[in-house]
């Protein structure tokens, strides 16, 4: 059974989320606010469910500790709509953004999906053939889930990471912003913004020049395509 954290200062709340995941045998620990969070989260949690405004520590500043100790996915549950307040949070390291009020099924779907990806993604890290892939001045560990560049370590929030990971594992091919919706967030029904927002992120993270990459090009109107050339090593992973 997968166990994961939810994060809200409305009880009534975590108790319909608990009610509705136990259908999918899904177990569910509560927390009325971040301090409890911090508390209850401990390496068996699949996956956070977090509220944003909070009395005490917010989501926020819960998402960033969080991120600190674990790549575990970090879903925000907010009444905040604003393009904005989506950025910030997938910025700061959350995975997937559900707007208050929300449809219990889609959620229970949003949790499954992500679980499912970070448990491949998982399995895929722990089989990883090469200890690190070298693009130019970049190196990553992927067992390590570490990105370093001119011996640097660079700050990725994990769906950057996992975009920078699907990208590296298909150089050369034109991929649609419906294809990377689809590998790395699970599913093609987010806007396509989130791709974008991602990739520049990135691309400020990894290149040398954001406004003329070298690694990931865009191909305007069909998507993106990486053309960093790559150079596998075995054995020489961070230690």
């Amino acid at each position: 059974m997968n166990r994961i954290l939810v994060v809200d200062d409305e009880k009534d709340i975590i108790y319909m989320i608990k009610d509705f995941m136990q259908i999918y045998d899904i177990e569910v620990v509560g927390a009325t606010n971040g301090i409890e969070a911090l508390e209850e989260f401990d390496s068996t949690i699949k996956l956070v469910i977090l509220d944003i405004n909070m009395d005490g520590l917010s989501g926020i500043e819960v998402c960033k500790k969080i991120r600190d100790m674990s790549h575990v996915p970090i879903l925000f549950l907010t009444a905040r709509v604003s393009q904005a307040d989506k950025i910030l949070g997938l910025g700061i390291g959350a995975d997937d953004y559900i707007v208050k009020p929300f449809d219990p099924i889609e959620l229970v779907a949003r949790v499954q999906a992500n679980i499912r990806r970070y448990n491949t993604y998982c399995f895929a890290s722990e089989r990883q053939e090469h200890d690190s892939i070298t693009l130019e001045n970049v190196v990553i560990y992927p067992k390590q889930h570490r990105v370093l560049k001119n011996n640097q370590e660079l700050q990725l929030t994990n769906k950057e990471f996992e975009l920078l990971m699907y990208m590296v594992r298909n150089p050369f091919i034109v991929l649609s912003r419906e294809q990377i919706l689809d590998q790395v967030w699970g599913n093609s029904i987010y806007d396509y913004n989130v791709v974008t927002t991602n990739i520049k992120r990135l691309r400020k993270k990894i290149e040398d020049n954001p406004e003329e990459p070298s690694l990931i090009k865009t191909v305007w109107g069909v998507g993106y395509v990486f053309e960093g050339k790559q150079k596998l090593s075995v054995g020489k992973g961070l230690r």
